[in-house]
């Protein structure tokens, strides 16, 4: 039998200790570059494929029925101007497709689409052609014949395009998976391993070392009297062992920061396919209804009960394309348009429109512009649908008879840059603990007819600025938001 020594046994047990690190370090490694592979590929073809398909189909949806309704209201050109810019649209994606596209399949798609687009376009010139040449009834047949089969061409070969990237997504996605879990079974057998090796050495350490130092020690007091001091070997080894499991504990954050990055890789994906998905299914639908809803109130006489009942539709049908309008912007945020402006006019143009809605529930508004406060570098527009979202959510939460208090002033953002904050206070009965951490996120929602995007939307268009949304405080007393904006910097005097 072989008796080892005990610096065999610990550069024994340290090898194995250091032997597991290395392996689980490689094990990582490998495994993060190949997913971090995966998901650049993704960013770098299949989402911009994803995107200029979605992009595709909603052009097409914009440039459907603009014939058909210049046909129907007497040859009104207006409706042929809205043609430039969808088509402009449709070249300009149709050509970024072209530049992501890498396999055959999608060149195959791409060039039936563009012959298909060109047959479409030819299609509606000769409707045209004949609509103007006094032939109404032979442009109409022509229209609801030909040019809507091409449609649906185009149409379809969109959707291919968009599935075809779709599967290749959800394909790599399966693919990194297998591998995450495989390099984590790996990484977990590892460090169950280099825990019981951890185990073993110090059982040796202290059979081996501590308790004869103790003897020894106990020894020496009794027989010199002199005091047992501590070595530096025991905290070389602790240093050692502590370095050894961060290692290991970085090691799984970085996987797990590639699992977060394919996460929301897929969740883009799928938040491209919803948003096409509702502007086929929704949109066109609701253009064919206000073109005939706008046909029929022109030739109908001002009857009040009939006036009364073309609002309710138009407001029904409003709201509705508030929700697309929702999803749309999510999925494609529009251009920031950043000019020097004030923040107290735009705040009293978001309150008028509110203002027969706080008359109505007798809700107090407590609003005084502060005089000298500075220009900012913002969107009016993009601002404004952010206060609209903050104060219609504080006016349906504020019992009536109460009040919402607004201010707006000059601070500093911690770290010595000027911004203003706007403050909006609704007297509601504040937000639940379960669901403070959450108002932020995507589709999540109380309300029963609530998209869950209207705080996302404003969340994000405040990034996009520079600035903050924060939920400030919130409880029995009421529910605070404040808006972080980006402070003009003064300019030059002459």
């Amino acid at each position: 039998m072989i008796r080892m020594t005990l610096a065999q046994k610990f550069g024994l047990l340290v090898t194995g200790v250091i032997a597991l690190a290395l392996l689980t370090s490689v094990v990582a490694v490998w495994s993060s570059r190949r997913l971090g592979a995966e998901l650049q590929a993704t960013f770098d073809h299949s989402l911009p494929s994803v995107r200029a398909a979605d992009e595709l189909m909603i052009s097409l949806l914009e440039q459907r029925g603009l014939v058909k309704a210049f046909i129907l209201d007497n040859g009104d050109h207006r409706w042929l101007d809205g043609l430039h810019e969808p088509k402009a649209n449709f070249e300009y994606w149709f050509n970024q497709a072209r530049t992501t596209a890498e396999s055959d399949r999608e060149h195959q798609i791409l060039d039936k689409l563009g012959q298909a687009f060109r047959e479409y376009d030819t299609r509606r010139d000769q409707v045209l052609d004949l609509y103007e040449a006094g032939q109404a009834e032979q442009a109409k047949e022509m229209l609801l014949r030909d040019v809507t089969h091409e449609f649906r061409n185009c149409f379809e070969l969109c959707k291919q395009f968009f599935a075809v990237n779709v599967e290749l997504i959800e394909r790599r996605a399966t693919q990194s998976r297998k591998q995450a879990r495989w390099a984590m079974g790996i990484v977990f057998f590892c460090v169950a391993c280099t825990a019981g090796l951890g185990g073993l050495f110090l059982w040796v350490l202290v059979a081996g070392v501590l308790l004869p130092l103790r003897r020894m020690a106990a020894d020496a007091r009794e027989v010199t009297g002199l005091a047992n001091g501590a070595g530096d070997e025991l905290a070389t080894i602790g240093a050692h062992l502590q370095s050894l499991m961060s290692d290991v504990t970085d090691t799984r954050s970085s996987l797990e920061q590639s699992r977060s990055r394919l996460a929301n890789a897929e969740k883009l994906a799928v938040v491209g396919k919803l948003a096409a998905g509702v502007a086929h299914e929704i949109r066109n639908p609701l253009t064919a209804v206000k073109m005939w809803l706008f046909s029929l109130q022109r030739n109908l006489n001002g009857n009040p009960e009939t006036n009364h009942a073309f609002g309710l539709i138009s407001a029904e049908i409003l709201r509705l394309e508030n929700i697309i309008k929702n999803f749309l912007e999510f999925a494609r945020p529009p251009r920031l348009k950043i000019l020097r402006e004030f923040l107290p006019p735009m705040i009293d143009d978001a309150l008028q429109f509110l203002t027969p809605r706080l008359d109505e529930r007798r809700i107090a508004l407590n609003w005084e512009p502060p005089a000298d406060l500075p220009p900012a570098l913002i969107d009016a527009d993009q601002f404004r649908q952010v206060l609209m979202n903050l104060l219609v959510n504080a006016l349906e939460v504020t019992p009536a008879g109460s009040r919402i208090s607004i201010s707006a002033q000059a601070e500093s953002d911690g770290k010595g840059g000027p911004v203003l904050v706007v403050r909006i206070r609704d007297a509601g009965p504040g937000i639940p603990d379960d669901v403070r951490t959450r108002i932020f996120e995507p589709f999540f929602t109380t309300k029963d007819d609530g998209t869950g995007l209207g705080l996302s939307v404003a969340a994000r268009i405040m990034g996009d600025h520079g600035g903050r949304l924060m939920l400030e405080s919130t409880g029995g007393g009421g529910t605070t938001f404040a808006v972080w904006v980006p402070a003009a910097p003064q300019e030059p005097i002459p």
